[in-house]
């Protein structure tokens, strides 16, 4: 799947959302959160029977990690996810920028959440 470039401006007014097939464990640091993946249709037999194959994929996040994916409701922009995440923090808007967007752009690379408005308007 081809990565594809999304303005700063339009990432940061997009809403994330979780994915809802998602399930989030809490640990004392942070969560782990499994996501479900399809098994590729040339995992059959007996390929399969050699090749480890989960039908899950999991991701362990740390406690800035947990905060950030929380904050992503469905109702907020990547923007007030930031400025949310800089405040508790104590960073600057930029640093907080940094860090979040770098994030979310993992987690969306991962399936755990998806962006809502990053659209090209069409005329």
């Amino acid at each position: 799947m081809a990565e594809r470039k999304i303005a700063a401006t339009r990432f940061l007014a997009a809403v994330p959302h979780k994915n809802a097939a998602m399930k989030m464990e809490r640990l004392r640091d942070g969560a782990m959160v499994s996501v479900p993946v399809r098994r590729p249709g040339w995992l059959i037999p007996p390929i399969s029977w050699l090749l480890p194959w989960s039908d899950c994929r999991r991701v362990q996040l740390d406690r800035p990690g947990t905060e950030v994916l929380d904050l992503c409701d469905g109702r907020r922009t990547v923007e007030e996810v930031v400025e949310r995440f800089s405040r508790t923090h104590k960073l600057s808007f930029r640093e907080g920028q940094v860090a979040v967007t770098q994030f979310l752009s993992d987690l969306l690379r991962r399936g755990i959440v998806a962006l809502a408005g990053t659209e090209e308007p069409r005329a």
